[in-house]
């Protein structure tokens, strides 16, 4: 390797071992459940370090075709110590800063799609249930309006009891047909209630 390719590849170690500080603080950042482990977590450990030997190698592959030197791990251990002593608060904060603003533009989303979307799906559907329900009630009282004027005559000569025997029994029978309609219309109110926040 020339000198200029020497420097090179020090000064972009150096960096790579920045990356290396900030990838993990990072990664560490979004672990659950920090001091206890498990499986999972020993695969996930094991990927981010492959990961990071493999972006490492990339950049030295571009760099000087993959050559390996002790001075590269050095620069390397350079760049981590530089970061753990110099960069590791301000980025720790940053980072922090920056968590925050998504959540707040996630929050921000969510608050928009239900206000948009939800809630308008949310009024067309329990406007449709009490349609729904309003057309029912009206279907059930026109047939008892008109049974009780086909049936007046039997109450003014006195048949009260077959009267009461015949609208009793319409009465049943328009229930039952409700009775049929009233579990599809529960299963619509349990779902709009699912569609709140």
């Amino acid at each position: 390797m020339s000198l200029d390719v020497q420097l090179y590849t020090i000064l972009t170690m150096v960096g790579g071992g920045i990356w290396i500080g900030i990838a993990l603080d990072t990664y560490q950042r979004f672990q659950t459940g920090k001091k206890r482990w498990n499986w999972l977590r020993f695969i996930n450990d094991i990927i981010f370090w492959f990961l990071q030997a493999l972006i490492i190698f990339y950049v030295l592959l571009q760099i000087n075709q993959g050559e390996l030197r002790v001075i590269i791990f050095l620069a390397l251990l350079c760049g981590f110590a530089c970061y753990r002593s110099l960069l590791q608060s301000a980025y720790k904060k940053l980072l922090e800063i920056i968590i925050s603003v998504v959540v707040w533009i996630g929050k921000m989303i969510k608050n928009i799609f239900y206000a948009f979307f939800i809630q308008p799906v949310k009024l067309i559907l329990n406007l449709l249930l009490s349609l729904s329900k309003m057309i029912g009630r009206l279907l059930i009282s026109i047939p008892l309006f008109i049974a009780g004027i086909f049936l007046f005559p039997l109450k003014v000569f006195g048949i009260t009891a077959l009267f009461e025997k015949v609208r009793t029994k319409m009465m049943t029978k328009l229930k039952e047909k409700a009775g049929i309609l009233k579990k599809p219309t529960n299963k619509v109110k349990g779902w709009i209630g699912k569609l709140r926040r």
